[in-house]
């Protein structure tokens, strides 16, 4: 398939986890991307390791808690390209020592937090938009996760912030007549790096107890969702938040799986 030929993609995060399996699967299907990290050097080797490969990509630094960057990333991408077809707005998370639960979190990283799971989906959104109309048309893939509909006892500003990503809901109705599309991927534990360092074994063998597949999720399970969503066979539908979790929160806890 070449669902993404002549398609220039932004995806922020892109060096890494999900970011980069949404990465290798676009470009396989002849996208070019411009791959957005706050890793200077992890992108540029990412994107040498492509290039050498043949697919077309960019390296560039970004730093989703700052608007300024924000900014630098369409210009850079502009300026390189001249379009932008598709908006992968992937990056997130937070410190889980300053994220804990609601009586002992720190309330001086909210700012932090917000910036890097919400507000730079926003202005990065509004950013795009204006250009996308220009061209006739565009899509908006933003990152969300289970956390923003579902609780814990710890990642409480996470939770909160990835819960505002209902923006997703609010772009698409804002700006489907003119041709754009916006959706979201909730994803459940994905045996991504940061999952994998932060998540003993104990721990991942709970989850995989509540979910519905024998199998906990790898990066390329969300990154094939998130190419069906920028794709155009996901034409008709838009507003819409997927979840990828093998199933985690489909139940009741009275199952046992």
């Amino acid at each position: 398939m070449n669902r993404f030929e002549n398609k220039i993609i932004i995806i922020t995060g892109a060096a890494g986890g999900i970011g980069a399996s949404t990465t290798r699967r676009i470009v396989s299907e002849g996208g070019k991307v411009v791959i957005a990290d706050y890793s200077r050097e992890k992108a540029d080797q990412f994107a040498a390791e492509l290039s050498n490969s043949g697919a077309d990509v960019r390296p560039v630094y970004f730093s989703a808690t700052e608007l300024k960057s924000c900014k630098e990333l369409i210009t850079f991408t502009m300026k390189e390209y001249g379009q932008i077809d598709v908006l992968v707005n992937n990056v997130g998370g937070t410190n889980p020592r300053r994220d804990t639960n609601i009586e002992t979190l720190d309330m001086d990283y909210f700012d932090e937090a917000f910036h890097l799971n919400l507000s730079c989906t926003m202005y990065l959104s509004q950013l795009v938009i204006p250009i996308m109309s220009a061209q006739g048309g565009g899509n908006i893939v933003n990152v969300a996760s289970i956390s923003g509909i579902t609780a814990d006892s710890n990642g409480t500003l996470y939770g909160a912030s990835k819960a505002g990503v209902n923006l997703t809901k609010y772009i698409a109705t804002q700006t489907g007549k003119k041709n754009i599309r916006c959706n979201a991927v909730a994803p459940g534990l994905i045996l991504t790096p940061a999952a994998l360092n932060n998540l003993n074994e104990e721990v991942r063998k709970i989850f995989l107890g509540q979910c519905a597949t024998p199998y906990l999720g790898e990066p390329q399970d969300v990154a094939a969702t998130i190419a069906f969503l920028a794709s155009e066979d996901a034409r008709y539908i838009t507003g819409q938040t997927i979840v990828v979790d093998g199933g985690l929160t489909i139940h009741n806890p009275t199952i046992n799986l």
